[in-house]
């Protein structure tokens, strides 16, 4: 029942948020975000409770994987916000994620060992979104500027985390928990091709794309925080 309840609570104030958000960043709409985001961590806490088979190791992981989407909730928001010095909290925001996304990654590494053709699978992601974001850049007339870098090393990285999901879900048995955790990591990197759109595309920042990014990007860590909830 407590899962239920904090997962209800969280879709609640998710949708609130993404009702609020408009593509004008107010500091409510900071507070009201850092709400929403530290739901999704609360969700996984819960899950965690009302799971005795869950992996504690692993689920720890997930929730440490969490915290770290918080503060680059915050550090995103905050580049809106902050007129001056904003190219530090969009830095601090492809870090902090990055590290959202190796913890993600090592999580499912320690709880379903993959042989080594398997594990190699899992990097041809990364390698292929690379070679692709040298075309999508130029398609979508990108101008990544200065962050070019972090922007294709975190790109590639979110990658990862849908491929492990994906892997897994194919080699042990498509439980439900590794169904929602793939969906999940699907949902995040389509979350990050809409905010590259929005911050690197001139004239894409839209009510319609701000919308689509929370929806998706909520949505994925919501799906891998419950995935926690079915965990076997």
């Amino acid at each position: 029942m407590l899962f239920w309840i904090v997962f209800a609570l969280c879709i609640a104030v998710t949708a609130f948020f993404t009702i609020k958000r408009t593509v004008n960043v107010k500091y409510s709409d900071l507070a009201v975000k850092i709400c929403a985001s530290s739901l999704f961590v609360a969700t996984a806490i819960a899950a965690i409770i009302s799971n005795p088979d869950v992996n504690l190791t692993v689920a720890l992981m997930v929730v440490m994987g969490g915290v770290f989407g918080v503060l680059g909730d915050v550090f995103i928001e905050l580049k809106w916000l902050q007129k001056e010095g904003n190219d530090t909290f969009f830095n601090l925001g492809f870090v902090t994620f990055m590290i959202q996304h190796i913890i993600l990654v090592a999580a499912v590494f320690i709880t379903y060992p993959m042989s080594l053709v398997n594990a190699l699978i899992c990097f041809t992601a990364p390698v292929v979104v690379l070679v692709a974001s040298v075309g999508l850049t130029k398609v979508f007339r990108m101008e990544m500027g200065k962050f070019k870098v972090i922007a294709n090393a975190y790109g590639a990285l979110a990658s990862m985390t849908f491929s492990v999901g994906f892997m897994t879900m194919i080699n042990h048995g498509m439980e439900l928990s590794q169904i929602l955790f793939f969906a999940g990591g699907i949902s995040f990197f389509a979350s990050d091709l809409i905010l590259s759109q929005i911050f690197f595309v001139k004239g894409k920042c839209t009510r319609l794309r701000v919308v689509l990014n929370h929806i998706t990007y909520y949505g994925a860590q919501i799906l891998i925080a419950s995935s926690l909830f079915f965990m076997k």
